[in-house]
């Protein structure tokens, strides 16, 4: 599939937020969009990176993971260390598998990437039986150990029709008991500013986003599973220094945390 710089794309935009180099016109016309919108949008990028990369560190040191199954990675950045170093420093032994179909994201992955302790599988994220099946024959997925799925700020891709909520129970039934889910969505408590953030978003990107939710809907991702590490909630403060604050009431925020499948 070739590569549309016609139209914004998340990954390129959220590439843009986080000053990278690997966008276009419409990424970052797009990516000034929101910003005009949400002026704090380069904020929660870098929270969303900052906290998949503590969640890795917390379950391959705290919790003996080794395998990661990282659905939407996105690009890379020039200060943004991969979550396959950061779970390699914990355990040399640790493994991940990225998973996303934008162009741009696995071309560069698989130019850049180390494939003896890394695989990137070219598919919709919420193609899982696909994704492990790949993932075991490739020996990157041990049905015998626990993994963690990750979904860091990717969610707000798949619309409601697609039902995601159902899509992420499959794959969380398909675990190996004592498996985790880390998992963060771009929520608001308002109504109104989720419909207007969406609703440009989806027209810069053709559709490509779907939208922002509220926290009982990112809530549901976790039915039935146990939080570790610290409660649901704005993923800035799980598992975090102590001396960084809350930021009042924010308009939006990431939202979500870990959570270990029994």
């Amino acid at each position: 599939m070739g590569i549309d710089v016609s139209r914004a794309s998340d990954a390129r935009i959220q590439n843009f937020l986080l000053g990278g180099a690997d966008n276009y016109p419409a990424d970052r016309a797009a990516g000034r969009s929101l910003l005009d919108l949400a002026p704090d949008a380069q904020r929660l990028a870098r929270i969303n990176r900052e906290f998949v990369r503590r969640a890795v560190r917390y379950l391959a040191t705290e919790c003996g993971v080794k395998q990661f199954l990282d659905h939407g990675p996105g690009l890379p950045v020039r200060d943004g260390t991969p979550i396959h170093k950061v779970a390699r420093r914990a355990n040399k032994n640790a493994r991940v598998v990225y998973i996303d179909r934008d162009p741009l994201v696995v071309a560069h992955a698989r130019m850049m990437l180390d494939t003896s302790h890394t695989l990137v599988v070219d598919s919709d994220v919420l193609a899982s039986e696909a994704i492990l099946s790949e993932s075991s024959k490739a020996g990157f997925y041990d049905t015998r150990a626990p993994v963690a799925a990750l979904f860091a700020s990717v969610l707000h891709c798949v619309p409601d029709a697609a039902d995601p909520w159902q899509r992420v129970h499959d794959l969380v039934a398909c675990l190996p008991s004592g498996s985790y889910l880390v998992l963060c969505h771009l929520t608001s408590d308002d109504p109104q500013f989720r419909d207007e953030v969406s609703s440009v978003m989806r027209e810069r990107t053709g559709n490509q986003w779907a939208c922002v939710r509220s926290r009982e809907q990112v809530r549901r991702f976790f039915g039935g599973l146990e939080p570790v590490g610290g409660p649901l909630g704005d993923v800035a403060q799980w598992h975090s220094s102590p001396d960084i604050q809350p930021r009042g009431n924010p308009k939006w925020l990431e939202y979500g945390g870990v959570a270990r499948i029994p």
